[in-house]
């Protein structure tokens, strides 16, 4: 059985999915291209990039993803089975999609719905910055003005969670957008960003949206797009260190800035050469550490793959305290050991012996109660079967919107009588 394999998408120099990068630090751009870095094929990548397949494919079809749970597919070397886990993450993006465009045509508007859109910021004239692709963008119409611009990305990871609020990768998108549209945009136009991620944890649920005006749109690309994007072409451009910045640039581990910057917390905030205990650092020493916790991970990470290159590459210079290992791996079934027209298994073993049920979302099992109940009869149903176990407690930045909690040494003595 022969496998789909998806085509390979070019990134453009100034691509939208790293201008939160090169938005902060413009010197990455030229400092990438000066290392000649190759990009390594990534597994996670590869399965977000099949589950934006099956995304596409069902909103161009008019299905739903369940039609391609079985589908087999390969990118970057990778192959992946579309199984009901994937089907049902994206499921909850083309619910939502459908949603929005049912919610417009109830007030009489026309939606128009593009899928895979090729937002193109060529107009712009600044070499490099070509703009690059929208999963969804649907165009909201009141007769030939334009209502709203809704530029919808889904992201499959589910390790960080991504937020809406000023994401310049979905604002270059609604902008290449208003930029082949604008003759029917006013300034009443609402542009809306909608991340949709049903795999990662969010206070807000799997889905996040923002709203701005085409106005607020125009006046990001006058005072921050345009000069940061020519700032990438100048030779001095500087390096910007930073926890967003740095966690996916492909030359972290061979960046002299942030290689400063993380001796300059990890060495003269605390003027030792190793980190003292926790316990007896200041206030002000652990918030420094906190405030660039992840900017510190991805150095490490970054520094650990390049040695790994380097060794790889034949390098004898970290013999003395380092060798390469294979990682470790567990056995699994081939694409062929599953297939019940190739694989011997089915001809020994019944179905139940090979698969075990798995229960379905919550959300999905509210949804098929609603169908034999009212809302509200089925929520007090869901109500009285479920529970939400008490979280514990972690040291999050003032910035996180999730609401803050009493100390538990305070609020275990809270209301004790007299």
């Amino acid at each position: 059985m022969t496998a789909h394999v998806i085509e390979e998408k070019h990134h453009a120099r100034l691509s939208p999915s790293a201008s939160k990068r090169w938005l902060t630090c413009p010197g990455s751009v030229r400092l990438i291209e000066s290392l000649d870095i190759t990009e390594t094929p990534n597994k996670y990548a590869a399965e977000g990039t099949t589950a934006h397949e099956i995304h596409e494919l069902a909103l161009t079809a008019k299905g739903v993803a369940a039609d391609h749970i079985g589908k087999k597919m390969t990118v970057d070397g990778f192959k992946f089975t579309v199984n009901e886990e994937m089907s049902d993450a994206v499921q909850v993006s083309l619910d939502y999609v459908q949603e929005r465009i049912d919610e417009h045509e109830g007030w009489g508007y026309r939606v128009e719905i593009k899928v895979e859109v090729r937002a193109s910021l060529k107009p712009l004239n600044i070499p490099g910055l070509d703009g690059g692709t929208s999963d969804v963008v649907l165009l909201v119409w009141d007769g030939d003005a334009l209502v709203e611009i809704e530029v919808i990305d889904y992201k499959h990871g589910q390790g960080v969670a991504v937020e809406p609020e000023h994401n310049s990768q979905a604002l270059c998108y609604a902008l290449g957008v208003a930029l082949e549209e604008s003759t029917h945009i006013t300034d009443q136009t609402n542009v809306r960003v909608t991340i949709t991620q049903p795999r990662a944890i969010h206070t807000h649920g799997p889905i996040r949206t923002w709203e701005i005006t085409a106005v607020d749109l125009n006046n990001w690309q006058v005072n921050e797009l345009v000069p940061k994007a020519n700032r990438t072409r100048d030779p001095d451009a500087e390096l910007v260190p930073s926890d967003d910045g740095c966690r996916f640039c492909k030359a972290a581990g061979q960046c002299p800035a942030l290689y400063n910057k993380t001796q300059e917390i990890a060495i003269a905030d605390f003027a030792e050469d190793t980190f003292p205990d926790p316990k007896v650092m200041s206030a002000e020493q652990k918030r420094t550490i906190l405030d660039h916790a992840d900017m510190l991970r991805s150095f490490v990470v970054a520094v650990n793959n390049q040695v790994k290159l380097e060794m790889d590459h034949g390098s004898k210079d970290y013999d003395a305290g380092y060798k390469l290992v294979y990682k470790t791996v567990h056995r699994k079934f081939t694409e062929e050991g599953l297939d019940e027209d190739f694989s011997p298994l089915y001809d020994y073993l019944e179905p139940e012996e090979l698969y075990e049920q798995k229960l379905r979302p919550l959300g999905d099992i509210e949804k098929a109660l609603k169908n034999h109940m009212k809302p509200k009869e089925a929520k007090e149903v869901m109500n009285e079967v479920t529970e939400k176990p008490t979280p514990g407690i972690v040291a999050a930045p003032i910035e996180d919107k999730r609401k803050a909690v009493e100390p538990t040494m305070i609020s275990d003595f809270t209301n004790l009588p007299d």
